[in-house]
Protein backbone atom coordinates (compact mmCIF):
# COMPACT_ATOMS: atom_id res chain seq x y z
CA UNK A 1 0.00 0.00 0.00
CA UNK A 2 1.16 3.54 -1.02
CA UNK A 3 2.01 5.52 1.82
CA UNK A 4 0.26 8.79 1.62
CA UNK A 5 2.17 11.75 3.22
CA UNK A 6 0.27 15.03 4.26
CA UNK A 7 1.93 18.22 4.81
CA UNK A 8 -0.75 21.15 3.62
CA UNK A 9 -4.30 21.28 2.70
CA UNK A 10 -3.15 20.85 -1.21
CA UNK A 11 -2.24 17.14 -0.47
CA UNK A 12 -5.65 16.29 0.88
CA UNK A 13 -7.09 17.57 -2.21
CA UNK A 14 -5.27 15.50 -4.08
CA UNK A 15 -5.60 12.58 -1.82
CA UNK A 16 -9.24 12.54 -2.81
CA UNK A 17 -8.98 13.41 -6.21
CA UNK A 18 -6.75 10.25 -6.47
CA UNK A 19 -9.32 7.91 -4.35
CA UNK A 20 -13.12 8.41 -4.65
CA UNK A 21 -14.64 6.77 -2.33
CA UNK A 22 -12.76 8.42 0.19
CA UNK A 23 -14.56 11.52 -1.42
CA UNK A 24 -17.85 9.85 -0.48
CA UNK A 25 -16.70 9.33 2.97
CA UNK A 26 -15.61 12.48 3.35
CA UNK A 27 -18.37 14.07 2.26
CA UNK A 28 -20.11 11.94 4.82
CA UNK A 29 -18.39 12.97 7.54
CA UNK A 30 -18.80 16.44 6.45
CA UNK A 31 -22.08 16.86 5.85
CA UNK A 32 -25.53 16.37 7.28
CA UNK A 33 -27.87 13.42 6.25
CA UNK A 34 -30.10 15.93 5.44
CA UNK A 35 -27.72 17.72 2.68
CA UNK A 36 -26.93 14.13 1.78
CA UNK A 37 -30.02 13.42 0.83
CA UNK A 38 -30.63 16.91 -0.94
CA UNK A 39 -29.69 15.69 -4.50
CA UNK A 40 -32.27 13.15 -4.23
CA UNK A 41 -34.66 14.86 -2.96
CA UNK A 42 -34.18 17.14 -5.41
CA UNK A 43 -34.15 14.77 -8.55
CA UNK A 44 -37.59 13.71 -7.01
CA UNK A 45 -39.09 16.98 -6.70
CA UNK A 46 -37.88 17.43 -10.48
CA UNK A 47 -39.45 14.60 -11.47
CA UNK A 48 -42.87 13.82 -9.58
CA UNK A 49 -43.40 17.55 -8.88
CA UNK A 50 -41.79 19.97 -10.96
CA UNK A 51 -42.52 18.61 -14.04
CA UNK A 52 -46.20 17.64 -13.45
CA UNK A 53 -46.37 21.90 -12.27
CA UNK A 54 -44.62 22.95 -15.03
CA UNK A 55 -46.84 21.01 -16.89
CA UNK A 56 -49.80 23.08 -15.14
CA UNK A 57 -48.19 25.84 -15.51
CA UNK A 58 -47.83 25.70 -19.43
CA UNK A 59 -52.09 24.69 -19.51
CA UNK A 60 -52.38 27.65 -17.52
CA UNK A 61 -50.64 29.86 -19.62
CA UNK A 62 -51.91 28.29 -22.53
CA UNK A 63 -55.80 28.70 -21.13
CA UNK A 64 -55.00 32.62 -20.88
CA UNK A 65 -53.65 32.88 -24.24
CA UNK A 66 -56.67 31.49 -25.16
CA UNK A 67 -58.43 33.58 -22.86
CA UNK A 68 -56.55 36.55 -24.07
CA UNK A 69 -57.79 35.62 -27.47
CA UNK A 70 -61.50 35.49 -26.32
CA UNK A 71 -61.73 38.62 -24.46
CA UNK A 72 -60.30 40.42 -27.94
CA UNK A 73 -62.85 38.27 -29.68
CA UNK A 74 -65.27 39.97 -27.05
CA UNK A 75 -63.78 42.75 -27.23
CA UNK A 76 -64.34 42.99 -31.33
CA UNK A 77 -68.03 41.83 -30.51
CA UNK A 78 -68.71 44.54 -28.14
CA UNK A 79 -67.82 46.75 -30.58
CA UNK A 80 -69.75 45.19 -33.09
CA UNK A 81 -72.26 45.53 -30.74
CA UNK A 82 -71.89 48.85 -29.84
CA UNK A 83 -72.32 49.68 -33.40
CA UNK A 84 -75.15 47.87 -34.23
CA UNK A 85 -76.84 49.66 -31.37
CA UNK A 86 -76.08 52.87 -32.33
CA UNK A 87 -77.65 51.74 -35.93
CA UNK A 88 -80.81 50.83 -33.60
CA UNK A 89 -80.75 54.06 -31.76
CA UNK A 90 -80.49 55.85 -35.31
CA UNK A 91 -83.30 53.50 -36.69
CA UNK A 92 -85.60 54.11 -33.32
CA UNK A 93 -85.14 57.94 -34.19
CA UNK A 94 -86.34 57.61 -37.97
CA UNK A 95 -88.90 55.44 -36.39
CA UNK A 96 -90.18 57.90 -34.26
CA UNK A 97 -89.99 60.32 -36.18
CA UNK A 98 -92.13 58.58 -39.14
CA UNK A 99 -94.75 57.83 -36.33
CA UNK A 100 -95.03 61.76 -35.66
CA UNK A 101 -95.66 62.25 -39.17
CA UNK A 102 -98.27 58.90 -39.16
CA UNK A 103 -100.16 60.23 -36.07
CA UNK A 104 -100.21 64.07 -37.93
CA UNK A 105 -101.18 62.39 -40.64
CA UNK A 106 -103.94 60.65 -38.98
CA UNK A 107 -104.98 63.72 -37.07
CA UNK A 108 -105.29 64.84 -40.64
CA UNK A 109 -107.26 62.33 -41.95
CA UNK A 110 -109.81 61.95 -38.62
CA UNK A 111 -110.26 65.39 -39.30
CA UNK A 112 -111.24 65.19 -43.18
CA UNK A 113 -113.13 62.29 -42.36
CA UNK A 114 -114.87 64.36 -40.01
CA UNK A 115 -115.50 67.05 -42.19
CA UNK A 116 -117.03 64.63 -44.55
CA UNK A 117 -119.41 63.47 -41.92
CA UNK A 118 -120.62 66.41 -41.05
CA UNK A 119 -120.49 67.13 -45.04
CA UNK A 120 -122.35 63.97 -45.98
CA UNK A 121 -124.83 64.37 -42.95
CA UNK A 122 -125.43 68.04 -44.52
CA UNK A 123 -126.00 66.90 -47.31
CA UNK A 124 -128.61 64.32 -46.31
CA UNK A 125 -129.93 67.01 -44.72
CA UNK A 126 -130.32 69.10 -47.39
CA UNK A 127 -131.57 66.01 -49.81
CA UNK A 128 -134.30 65.13 -47.10
CA UNK A 129 -135.84 69.14 -46.65
CA UNK A 130 -136.01 69.27 -50.55
CA UNK A 131 -137.93 65.91 -50.44
CA UNK A 132 -140.09 67.16 -47.76
CA UNK A 133 -140.79 70.74 -49.45
CA UNK A 134 -141.30 68.97 -53.10
CA UNK A 135 -143.52 66.37 -51.34
CA UNK A 136 -144.95 68.32 -48.67
CA UNK A 137 -148.88 67.72 -49.88
CA UNK A 138 -147.83 64.40 -49.10
CA UNK A 139 -145.79 64.40 -45.41
CA UNK A 140 -148.33 67.01 -44.58
CA UNK A 141 -151.13 65.17 -46.31
CA UNK A 142 -151.68 63.44 -42.96
CA UNK A 143 -153.13 66.17 -41.13
CA UNK A 144 -153.96 68.54 -43.79
CA UNK A 145 -156.38 69.06 -46.71
CA UNK A 146 -156.02 71.92 -49.59
CA UNK A 147 -152.25 71.94 -48.54
CA UNK A 148 -150.34 74.52 -49.57
CA UNK A 149 -146.69 75.50 -48.93
CA UNK A 150 -145.82 79.42 -48.26
CA UNK A 151 -143.13 80.35 -50.19
CA UNK A 152 -139.54 82.38 -49.63
CA UNK A 153 -141.34 85.20 -51.55
CA UNK A 154 -144.99 85.26 -49.84
CA UNK A 155 -143.79 84.55 -46.15
CA UNK A 156 -140.79 87.54 -46.22
CA UNK A 157 -143.81 89.55 -47.50
CA UNK A 158 -146.49 88.61 -44.76
CA UNK A 159 -143.49 88.79 -41.79
CA UNK A 160 -142.27 92.35 -43.50
CA UNK A 161 -146.32 93.63 -43.08
CA UNK A 162 -146.19 91.79 -39.38
CA UNK A 163 -142.89 94.35 -38.92
CA UNK A 164 -144.50 97.32 -40.10
CA UNK A 165 -147.90 96.70 -38.40
CA UNK A 166 -145.75 95.74 -34.84
CA UNK A 167 -146.87 92.23 -34.63
CA UNK A 168 -143.52 90.92 -34.43
CA UNK A 169 -140.03 92.11 -34.65
CA UNK A 170 -137.15 92.31 -37.00
CA UNK A 171 -135.54 89.92 -35.13
CA UNK A 172 -138.09 87.34 -34.80
CA UNK A 173 -139.11 88.00 -38.68
CA UNK A 174 -135.27 86.99 -39.18
CA UNK A 175 -136.27 84.03 -36.92
CA UNK A 176 -138.68 82.73 -38.70
CA UNK A 177 -136.95 83.29 -42.24
CA UNK A 178 -134.57 80.36 -41.31
CA UNK A 179 -137.89 78.09 -40.27
CA UNK A 180 -137.46 74.41 -43.03
CA UNK A 181 -141.34 74.76 -44.66
CA UNK A 182 -144.54 76.23 -43.78
CA UNK A 183 -147.57 74.89 -45.20
CA UNK A 184 -151.02 75.87 -45.05
CA UNK A 185 -154.64 74.04 -45.17
CA UNK A 186 -157.51 72.65 -43.48
CA UNK A 187 -157.22 70.76 -40.80
CA UNK A 188 -158.97 66.99 -41.47
CA UNK A 189 -160.53 66.41 -38.23
CA UNK A 190 -162.21 70.02 -37.66
CA UNK A 191 -162.03 71.47 -41.16
CA UNK A 192 -160.14 74.89 -39.43
CA UNK A 193 -157.29 76.71 -41.35
CA UNK A 194 -154.18 75.98 -39.85
CA UNK A 195 -150.76 77.43 -40.83
CA UNK A 196 -148.19 74.40 -40.00
CA UNK A 197 -144.41 75.50 -39.27
CA UNK A 198 -141.80 72.92 -39.96
CA UNK A 199 -138.72 72.07 -38.68
CA UNK A 200 -137.00 68.74 -40.55
CA UNK A 201 -133.57 66.81 -39.54
CA UNK A 202 -132.85 63.30 -40.19
CA UNK A 203 -133.17 63.37 -36.43
CA UNK A 204 -135.17 65.58 -34.74
CA UNK A 205 -133.85 66.58 -31.26
CA UNK A 206 -134.40 69.17 -28.65
CA UNK A 207 -133.32 72.08 -30.39
CA UNK A 208 -135.72 71.25 -33.22
CA UNK A 209 -138.70 71.30 -31.12
CA UNK A 210 -137.68 74.00 -29.62
CA UNK A 211 -137.20 76.16 -32.80
CA UNK A 212 -140.59 74.81 -34.19
CA UNK A 213 -142.29 75.80 -31.00
CA UNK A 214 -140.97 79.66 -31.14
CA UNK A 215 -141.38 80.21 -34.80
CA UNK A 216 -144.37 78.73 -34.65
CA UNK A 217 -145.72 81.45 -32.17
CA UNK A 218 -144.60 84.38 -34.35
CA UNK A 219 -146.12 83.10 -37.51
CA UNK A 220 -149.47 82.61 -35.48
CA UNK A 221 -148.94 86.76 -34.90
CA UNK A 222 -147.47 87.84 -37.67
CA UNK A 223 -150.61 85.48 -39.78
CA UNK A 224 -153.28 86.53 -36.74
CA UNK A 225 -154.19 82.69 -37.32
CA UNK A 226 -153.39 79.67 -35.17
CA UNK A 227 -150.20 78.32 -36.01
CA UNK A 228 -148.46 74.83 -34.58
CA UNK A 229 -145.33 73.99 -34.82
CA UNK A 230 -143.94 70.70 -36.26
CA UNK A 231 -140.96 68.66 -36.28
CA UNK A 232 -140.15 66.38 -39.57
CA UNK A 233 -137.57 63.35 -39.28
CA UNK A 234 -136.43 59.69 -39.84
CA UNK A 235 -136.08 59.58 -35.99
CA UNK A 236 -136.73 61.64 -33.65
CA UNK A 237 -134.58 61.09 -29.61
CA UNK A 238 -136.66 59.97 -26.26
CA UNK A 239 -135.93 63.42 -24.77
CA UNK A 240 -137.40 65.69 -27.77
CA UNK A 241 -140.03 63.31 -28.02
CA UNK A 242 -140.93 64.14 -24.58
CA UNK A 243 -140.36 67.53 -24.88
CA UNK A 244 -142.53 67.58 -28.28
CA UNK A 245 -145.36 66.21 -25.89
CA UNK A 246 -145.31 69.06 -23.61
CA UNK A 247 -145.20 71.90 -26.05
CA UNK A 248 -147.87 70.22 -27.89
CA UNK A 249 -145.22 70.18 -31.03
CA UNK A 250 -146.33 67.60 -33.91
CA UNK A 251 -144.15 64.63 -34.63
CA UNK A 252 -144.23 63.48 -37.71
Amino acid sequence: MKTITISRFEDIIDVLRENPQWREEMRALILSEELLTLPTKFDYFVTHEFVPLKKKVDKIESDVEILKQDVEILKQDVEILKQDVEILKQDVAILKQDVEVLKQDVTILKKDVQGLKVDVASLKGESFELKIRDRAATFFGKLLRRTKVITGEKLVDILDDAVEAKKISDTERDDVLNIDVVVKGKMKDSGKDIILVGEISVTVDIEDVERAKTRSEILARAYNQEAIGVVVGKEITEKARQVANEMAVLVL
